[in-house]
């Protein structure tokens, strides 16, 4: 009896496991690329030949911003050109090719290594990525679309790294549903100029860094956050977190904005057709 059980217990185990790899290989891939061409391109959009990075969040990979990108390239504002992928042990691999002629190329970043309980690791990553990017393929400028922690990897890179000169150089950055320092939680906890009353550490390691953002200084950025039936929270960041950037990029980045998005949750504010077509018009319009 006991042995019958052990049995059906590893036949359990090994389905489960089967379909978690299942699981993790396809949400890694991401939706096929269709790099856009002049010919091809909508006449609503900006044409540019500046890249635009996709940061996934925690827990996700490519299925965080599939719908995203599959609605840009059904709408014919911006196209998919490479995948980059980080696995286990930190190894980047990557699969397309970014060429000058491509319009509005979008890059998809996916991390093999994505339930950690911190994003400090995806922010050296995407540092070497971004070197990777301009020393193999001559990127000197690109877009960034970051969700949640993903958005908070590209804040990090950007103040931590951002004056090295062996990286491109920030055009825009488009942030949704992002924790910038996760020790607020009220507006109570911010000061009237944005700066936390109790920081975090990495929050007070942004502020020490945060001249290197004049390196950037002509770059936008817009920082989108939700509220959920009027709360002060999108159900999983509270704004007051995603406001505490303001502190970081005043009198930096001049065109810095932020976008309060009524009646949407953390989930919704990336992967619904209204965030699709905000991120659209930030980017390309």
């Amino acid at each position: 009896m006991h042995r019958r059980i052990w049995t059906i217990a590893g036949a359990i185990i090994l389905v489960l496991g089967a379909s978690f790899t299942l699981f993790k290989k396809v949400t890694s891939i991401g939706v096929a690329p269709e790099p856009l061409t002049a010919a091809k391109v909508s006449a609503t959009v900006h044409q540019t030949h500046i890249p635009t990075i996709f940061m996934p969040g925690w827990g996700t990979s490519a299925n965080s911003f599939n719908q995203m990108i599959g609605y840009m390239q059904e709408q014919h504002t911006a196209g998919k050109v490479m995948r980059i992928n980080v696995d286990w042990l930190g190894h980047i691999h990557v699969y397309g090719r970014l060429k000058a002629t491509d319009v509005n190329p979008l890059i998809q970043v996916t991390f093999s290594r994505n339930l950690a309980n911190t994003y400090q690791p995806q922010v050296k990553w995407l540092n070497q990525i971004l070197i990777l990017l301009k020393h193999r393929y001559g990127m000197t400028q690109y877009n960034a679309v970051g969700h949640s922690w993903g958005g908070s990897a590209l804040v990090s890179q950007l103040i931590r790294y951002g004056n090295d000169t062996r990286l491109p150089r920030l055009n825009r950055m488009v942030l949704l549903g992002t924790p910038v320092d996760e020790g607020a939680n009220h507006a109570k906890d911010l000061f009237s100029n944005g700066k936390p009353k109790r920081p975090t550490r990495i929050y007070r390691q942004s502020m020490a860094d945060a001249p290197h953002l004049l390196a950037n200084r002509n770059a936008q950025i817009d920082n989108v956050y939700g509220s959920t039936d009027g709360e002060d929270t999108d159900n999983a960041v509270p704004i007051v977190q995603a406001q505490s950037l303001r502190y970081l990029t005043a009198g930096r980045i001049p065109n810095y904005h932020e976008i309060l998005l009524k009646h949407m949750n953390h989930h919704q504010i990336h992967t619904t057709v209204r965030s699709f077509k905000l991120v659209t018009k930030l980017l390309f319009n």
